[in-house]
């Protein structure tokens, strides 16, 4: 068993005495029976901690965009990539250092499967099954040489606090050899290994960041986990995304209500003579992230949103200017409502109490029409009226801002709006 920073294990003890702490204006009420599971990481009371908010991903932009209304943010977001043994850029370096000398938290993605070591080029099921075999070579140890200039640099900032993706949105396609997924598990492992073995500063967390769905078939252990990390966009809130044309999560209207834009689920009840029945509800989340979070709770690990921000949700017709008024503002709701979830989960039986355990969000407060670094170049990135057409920079925005405002104060932020 690697040895984890007391901090660390501190959060995960903290899950529990935390959960019912932090509350969002009308949350309703429920009776909790999530139960860890037999062999799950101890729990016991602790200090109670302030959730900490990020601003991703990429560039400083991010982070000055926020600080023109806001302040006190607690880090940020970037990326580093495997294949060549150093940042995706110079812009993600420049922000990293950014943060890490004033000692802030920094989630770093270090990404294999985007561009893996090897891959000479071919369509995405090929870059899949290199992604894989790369997979597999980590777990037998090898690609750790390139974690070196990482290693370097988190030493040389021993106040900052880095969270480590091993790599970021983790999924069967791009990373097991079978259908045990032996061979994420045991890289997950084995870098982790790797890095603590090489951290003076012993400053490192370890983030699980599964798409949502593969948590369970995935999870490296308790061991190995600090963090469970899980995107949280559009589908996610049950929300639509516009892509020439409206996604949904779910079928109208058995599973889809486009009224409300929520998600339609059945949970496990009761029927009037009190057996158990199939009852039918909308939802503002997504099933499997209410799992996840769930599972996070029964295994003592905090969560982290390692990915939230807008998309583009509506019809942009004759504008260009990429701004979701409306639905921004119901997107930070339900972000927040997220973090205090209390109530049943599809295709579950009983109530569950989610409050507290969601202890990080990294917003993205870029605007991508531009592309990921959110930097306007005088060209978009993106096409209007399609999926990651949006402007996600706060600063523009007035009932989303003030909501995003109100949520950091209700859930007790270090960061806070001016």
């Amino acid at each position: 068993m690697r040895r984890r920073p007391f901090r660390t294990a501190l959060r995960s003890l903290a899950t529990t005495a935390l959960a019912g702490l932090l509350v969002w204006p009308g949350a309703t009420t429920a009776q909790a029976d999530s139960t860890p599971p037999a062999g799950a990481a101890p729990r016991a009371a602790a200090a109670e901690a302030a959730p900490e908010l990020l601003l991703g991903q990429s560039t400083r932009a991010a982070w000055d965009d926020f600080n023109s209304f806001g302040q006190n943010a607690d880090g940020g977001s970037v990326y580093y990539e495997l294949r060549s043994g150093n940042w995706v850029n110079d812009a993600h370096r420049d922000y990293a250092t950014l943060l890490a000398d004033q000692g802030k938290t920094v989630q770093i993605g270090i990404s294999w499967k985007d561009n893996p070591p090897g891959f000479e080029g071919g369509d995405e099921n090929a870059k899949a099954a290199r992604s894989r075999a790369v997979t597999a070579e980590i777990a037998a140890g090898g690609h750790t040489a390139a974690l070196d200039r990482l290693l370097a640099f988190t030493n040389a900032h021993p106040t900052a606090r880095f969270k480590l993706r091993l790599d970021y949105e983790v999924s069967s396609f791009y990373h097991c050899t079978d259908a045990s997924c032996s061979s994420y598990k045991n890289a997950f492992n084995r870098l982790a290994g790797y890095l603590d073995g090489r951290s003076t500063a012993h400053n490192l967390e370890y983030v699980f960041h599964p798409v949502r769905g593969e948590f369970e078939a995935m999870y490296p252990g308790d061991a190995a986990v600090d963090w469970m990390g899980v995107s949280v966009f559009a589908h996610e809130l049950c929300l639509p995304i516009h892509d020439r044309g409206y996604l949904y999560n779910g079928t109208p209207p058995q599973n889809y209500d486009t009224g409300t834009s929520q998600c339609r689920n059945a949970y496990i009840g009761t029927d009037q003579a009190g057996n158990p029945a199939a009852v039918w509800r909308n939802f503002d989340h997504d099933a499997n992230v209410l799992k996840l979070v769930k599972f996070a709770k029964d295994h003592g690990k905090p969560v982290v949103l390692s990915e939230a921000g807008m998309m583009n949700f509506t019809a942009d017709g004759t504008t260009t200017d990429g701004l979701e008024q409306t639905r921004g503002d119901q997107w930070v709701k339900r972000l927040f409502s997220l973090m205090n979830y209390q109530g049943p989960i599809p295709n579950m039986a009983g109530q569950y109490d989610l409050r507290g355990v969601i202890r990080s969000v990294v917003y993205i407060d870029l605007d991508f029409r531009y592309g990921w670094d959110g930097i306007d170049d005088g060209s978009f990135d993106f096409p209007p009226d399609t999926t990651w057409f949006v402007d996600g920079r706060l600063s523009r925005y007035t009932a989303a801002r003030a909501s995003f405002c109100q949520g950091l104060a209700a859930n007790g932020f270090t960061a806070r709006c001016r």
